[in-house]
């Protein structure tokens, strides 16, 4: 599906340039962590990534899209970024050996699965980073207008139809109580859970492993 989105796009859409804002509101926890490695799981073509790596942070981005992992890599070399590598992997089977990132951050991403695939997709986040380590993502809500709508495919997953750039594609979204997530993170040491200020309809978590 994002293969074929990626692969027919011309212009990179603006918010596909732009890193979103709570990826930015993290620089100063951070360097408070002393994060030097970030995993950009789902990076698509880039946006976070780059501004990351354009931040001295060493960043690997993987995405299941290649041709979103080429315009990535594209940007990437243009901008001569060095401490930037692109990747190809599934968010369920990381190539990556335990312990090895200091931060995974994850941006509209991690719902669009069905639930069994979540779990294994954090509990990959929590083998591959380190002690200590970050986990920022967003997750949708039960409170998103979109839950119930669609195809149902389990407890709280539709398949809905998306629009973007006059693409019109249907996609997994799994939407999560406040407690689900408390539970799904129960191995992370701390965990706090709050609704993005710009998307109320959306949960940011920032664990702590």
């Amino acid at each position: 599906m994002w293969e074929k989105y990626y692969s027919t796009l011309g212009r990179l859409p603006r918010r596909l340039v732009q890193p979103v804002s709570f990826v930015v509101e993290a620089l100063p926890v951070f360097k408070r962590y002393r994060i030097k490695s970030v995993l950009d799981l789902g990076c698509g073509a880039g946006r976070n990534c780059i501004y990351l790596a354009k931040n001295n942070f060493n960043v690997i981005g993987v995405d299941v899209s290649l041709t979103a992992l080429k315009i990535a890599n594209k940007i990437s070399k243009k901008e001569n970024l060095k401490n930037a590598s692109i990747v190809q992997a599934t968010m369920t089977n990381l190539p990556f050996n335990n312990c090895r990132m200091d931060a995974v951050v994850s941006v509209s991403v991690i719902h669009h699965a069905i639930k069994k695939d979540i779990i294994r997709t954090v509990d990959e986040v929590h083998r591959v980073l380190r002690k200590k380590g970050l986990f920022l993502a967003n997750l949708t809500s039960v409170e998103d207008p979109r839950y119930g709508t669609g195809q149902k495919v389990e407890n709280s997953t539709f398949r809905i139809l998306e629009a973007f750039e006059e693409k019109r594609f249907e996609e997994l979204h799994h939407f999560f109580t406040r407690r689900e997530i408390s539970k799904i993170l129960s191995r992370f040491t701390e965990a706090k859970i709050e609704l993005l200020t710009e998307k109320p309809h959306y949960w940011k978590i920032m664990a702590v492993k």
